[in-house]
């Protein structure tokens, strides 16, 4: 072997061994996760679900608890997806056969763990299919049908023998014929599209490549733009994995220019083209290029953390003030259909007293006792509204236990102190929520007794036990909507605090004072810190900062239609008012 050939050899080994160690970090630092929940299916999902409760249709009710099961599935969470089929099946299969319940059977069938059960419900799904005469119908119970058989191995990886892969190919022919009649393209593409990934995850590449090559002519002729890059990308990694590199950059390129031409961004798509590079560079050996896009490869999965980590904070905003409404509402309904009753007792009253002279004490009695049950209603109101905020509570402690387990589980220790910031706010909400349920008003919180209490906590959490802490709070009674922003805010003033401008400090202060000025309220949080070094003084740091604690503060002063400043003197001053 000459110089020349042994260090070439030499060169690729060491590249591919980088990139092995590479992979083997990124492995480590990930942590299984579900994908996102689509904020806007979730959206949808409870616009229908209120529509049904407010019209009493029990099928949009089922119809509801379908796009909840569905908007939960495609996160990856298949618990929670299961949980919400059963509850639409208890509606639907008591009216007997439909094509919802066919569809409803085939959800099922791909939320099951268990393998008979899986079959089970995919058997369920074709006979209801072929007893409403659906073809449409079929096709669904032909392609769940397929799926398992596809992912009949261990562990739900593809089956390899010769009996599997001829059950897949009986029903992709009967998925084919059912979508050539209906002139269903897009059917036939997908239908394709399966069965070449099943050839190629068995080993089969070339077979697979040519059920690609079939889908991607079809998907020419439709001009389906977004199938045709998926399909490119697919026909690049399978000749990739045949050791043809010229067919497979040929194949890249294309779906470049389409990526190029395309105006939407999509996370999943920047994934595959990033890793079908990466594949690609290193079957050429160019280690230099294979290891530039490892490294997108890894921003993308930091970038989707973050998104998935702020989009799970104003999720639990979002279901929080839903439901507060949800309970706003029944207790107006419960007052108006008080009233009525009410006022309805009193006119007869009226008239019997004008009447009836001889009955007054008779009617008197009456009255009494209808007073005793409005007291009584009223009294259970109250009872109902203290144990919702304690229920609230209650499920706030479990999701700050929730996270508390899982970041004891992180070996990112950026992703550790993400999970404990979002703990210490969740707390701060349960805080709030136990305030309200131990005290006396029913909707409104103490400003002396609330704030210092979660200030308290948050110092706790991180260590400290020198800190001299100075309240100066005006009395005054908060509801529990502003409440929640302030807590929010005050929330992260005191973990800026903690973090960096107590630590190694011999004697730190905190101060917070609150004044009522007017029909505005004025809050001031200082610390005795060495200040930041990069802040300016008044609203600038909020357009210099990406910090999410940042940027959360200016929502929630957004939300309380107030304004909020930053001083750096001799610390950190913060100052916001707002009307109340």
């Amino acid at each position: 072997m000459s110089f020349l050939s042994l260090r070439h050899t030499m060169a690729r080994l060491v590249g591919l061994l980088l990139l092995l160690g590479l992979t083997l970090v990124a492995g480590r630092a990930q942590q299984p996760q579900y994908l996102k929940l689509q904020s806007h299916k979730l959206l949808y999902a409870d616009t229908v679900y209120r529509e049904a409760l407010a019209k009493k249709d029990s099928l949009l009710l089922a119809e509801a608890y379908y796009l909840y099961g569905k908007t939960y599935e495609a996160s990856g969470d298949r618990l929670t997806a299961h949980r919400w089929f059963l509850k639409s099946l208890k509606i639907i299969e008591p009216r007997g056969g439909s094509f919802d319940l066919a569809r409803l059977y085939v959800r099922l069938s791909g939320t099951q763990e268990n393998r008979e059960d899986r079959l089970l419900y995919a058997y369920r799904a074709l006979e209801m299919a072929k007893r409403i005469h659906s073809d449409k119908a079929l096709i669904r119970a032909y392609g769940c049908l397929m799926g398992f058989y596809i992912y009949n191995g261990p562990d739900g990886t593809p089956d390899r023998s010769k009996s599997q892969a001829d059950s897949v190919l009986h029903y992709y022919q009967e998925i084919n014929q059912l979508a050539y009649k209906l002139k269903d393209t897009v059917t036939r593409i997908e239908n394709h599209l399966a069965v070449g990934r099943f050839w190629r995850s068995v080993g089969q590449n070339q077979t697979g490549t040519d059920y690609l090559k079939k889908a991607l002519e079809l998907a020419t002729q439709q001009k389906e733009q977004g199938i045709r890059m998926k399909l490119m990308l697919e026909l690049a990694s399978a000749y990739t994995s045949l050791g043809q590199p010229r067919q497979a950059w040929s194949f890249l390129s294309q779906a470049q220019q389409l990526l190029n031409q395309s105006p939407f961004i999509d996370h999943f798509i920047n994934y595959s083209f990033e890793s079908n590079y990466q594949l690609y560079y290193q079957s050429i050996g160019d280690w230099k290029r294979a290891y530039v896009h490892s490294e997108k490869l890894r921003q993308i999965e930091r970038n989707n953390y973050t998104v998935d980590h702020a989009g799970a904070i104003s999720r639990l905003n979002m279901e929080y003030k839903a439901g507060q409404k949800d309970a706003l509402l029944k207790a107006q309904q419960k007052e108006l259909a008080l009233r009525s009753e009410t006022l309805f007792v009193q006119q007869r009253l009226t008239w019997a007293v004008s009447t009836l002279l001889l009955v007054t004490i008779v009617t008197s009695i009456i009255f009494f006792r209808l007073y005793r049950k409005n007291h009584r209603i009223s009294a259970r109101n109250a009872e109902l509204v203290k144990e919702q905020n304690h229920r609230v509570k209650n499920n706030l402690q479990v999701v700050s236990s929730l996270l508390n387990l899982h970041s004891k589980q992180l070996v990112d220790e950026t992703a550790r102190k993400a999970v404990e910031e979002s703990q210490l706010r969740v707390q701060a909400m349960a805080l709030l929520h136990r305030r309200l349920y131990d005290g006396e008003g029913l909707v409104t919180v103490n400003l002396p007794d609330f704030i210092p209490e979660l200030v308290e906590s948050v110092i706790r959490a991180f260590g400290y036990s020198g800190i001299q802490t100075v309240y100066d709070l005006e009395a005054f009674e908060l509801s529990a909507t502003h409440a929640l922003s302030l807590g929010l805010i005050v929330n992260e003033l005191t973990t800026n605090a903690c973090k960096y401008a107590f630590p190694d400090h011999p004697d730190p202060v905190f101060r917070v004072m609150s004044r009522r000025q007017g029909s505005a309220l004025l809050l001031t949080v200082t610390d005795n810190g060495p200040g930041l070094s990069f802040l300016q003084t008044g609203t600038a740091i909020f357009r210099e900062s990406k910090t999410f604690g940042m940027r959360l503060i200016q929502i929630q002063v957004d939300q309380l239609y107030g304004s909020c400043q930053f001083h750096s003197e001799a610390g950190t001053r913060f100052e916001m008012q707002f009307k109340i």
